[in-house]
């Protein structure tokens, strides 16, 4: 299993990517962080989200951009042309952990 964490710039404080502090919040092994100075990845859930009309997070967006929030997908889903349903999709981060936790788990 892999995490992937993508950081971007939301707010104005967010003028480079994150340093060894912030980095070092996510220490699982398991866990890839990438910067998105674009919001990419953020843009393109948006888009999916609004095309398939899956789960929408209960927070999390900012001038169509999602953030802060989490999406799981099941073992073996690959990202195509257009993203596959999440298992679980909420937010922010800090306040899911629990529920992220477990839908981690359930994947194993």
């Amino acid at each position: 299993m892999t995490v992937f964490a993508v950081w971007l710039p939301m707010l104005e404080t967010d003028w480079s990517k994150p340093r060894s502090g912030a980095l070092a919040r996510l220490s699982d092994r398991r866990a890839r962080q990438y910067w998105d100075p674009q919001r990419r990845v953020g843009a393109l859930l948006k888009q999916s989200e609004e095309a398939f009309q899956f789960l929408h997070p209960d927070c999390c967006e900012d001038q169509g951009v999602l953030w802060d929030m989490a999406a799981v997908y099941a073992p073996g889903v690959e990202w195509r042309d257009a993203l596959p349903q999440p298992v679980l999709v909420d937010g922010t981060v800090v306040d899911v952990a629990n529920r992220l936790e477990t839908a981690l788990a359930a994947g194993r």
